[in-house]
């Protein structure tokens, strides 16, 4: 009797196991982890807790450089790094380095975002360019070929950015994946106010040119006077203006609204910018 309970015991013990192993389905070896370090701003005169996450092949070799993603509201996008780093096993897609921009624990991210990406946008942008992005660079084996993701507030933030093409990041973002961008928001230039249409006005004032590619949605039920709107007459306007060198693909995904818009747009624009050559 004791040796049957014995046995009992150990099949039970067993198959508990298996079932509860997180790793089953996908080789330990292949979870990426996430390097977490904190970065004191200048220009924001604030901390930020960076999340990279490495390819797969980062370890194995040791000239090999790779492009980069970087993710806006990193602080709630920590689970979108395996999945992309799937693609690049499972799919056509280039192996890259995740970058994203979060903030420390006991910050309020729902109101500090609020001043880096809207208010205090222009600070931010700088903190990205002069700090974080040499920062990334001196740490890891990284290309040029850098892509901005952003969604909503973040979305606002990767537009204006990429109305700064002339004055800031001209030769820093080959590629915009934006969802749902807050386009109607402000933020001030020289004391007044802009919102993204007058970000746009100014940078087709200075340059009939923009090197750069865009991937821009929006969700099919957003509300339209905050979003669908804005992003209708948005991508008229850049269709109107036959920016030189610039390739823009808009899509309004139907069905989805403004907090489920974000992910498939994330993911798609990796399929469509970063194809392996």
């Amino acid at each position: 009797m004791y040796r049957i309970l014995i046995i009992i015991f150990v099949f039970l013990s067993v198959t508990y196991s298996k079932e509860s192993d997180p790793t089953d389905k996908l080789s330990p070896s292949l979870i990426s982890e996430i390097i977490n370090f904190e970065i004191q701003s200048v220009n924001v005169g604030d901390k930020f807790v960076i999340n990279v996450s490495l390819p797969e092949s980062y370890s194995t070799t040791t000239e090999t450089k790779y492009p980069v993603l970087y993710i806006t509201d990193g602080y709630w996008r920590k689970e979108q790094h395996q999945p992309i780093h799937d693609m690049s096993r499972n799919e056509n897609v280039k192996e890259m380095i995740i970058v994203g921009i979060s903030y420390p624990d006991g910050y309020d991210a729902n109101n500090i975002r609020v001043r880096d990406l809207i208010t205090g946008a222009d600070k931010f942008l700088d903190f990205i360019c002069k700090e974080l992005i040499p920062s990334i660079d001196s740490k890891y084996r990284t290309t040029t070929e850098r892509t901005l993701w952003g969604s909503s507030y973040g979305g606002y933030f990767g537009m204006y950015a990429l109305f700064n093409y002339t004055e800031k990041t001209k030769g820093v973002f080959k590629n915009y994946i934006i969802a749902s961008a807050a386009a109607l928001e402000k933020t001030n230039y020289n004391g007044i106010p802009l919102d993204l249409f007058g970000y746009e006005r100014l940078q087709f004032s200075s340059t009939d040119e923009l090197n750069l590619n865009l991937y821009i949605t929006v969700g099919g039920i957003e509300d339209v006077n905050r979003f669908l709107d804005p992003f209708k007459n948005l991508v008229a306007i850049l269709q109107s203006r036959a920016y030189k060198l610039f390739f823009m693909k808009s899509y309004i995904d139907p069905g989805k609204n403004h907090f489920t818009v974000w992910e498939p747009t994330l993911y798609e624009g990796i399929r469509l910018f970063m194809k392996k050559d």
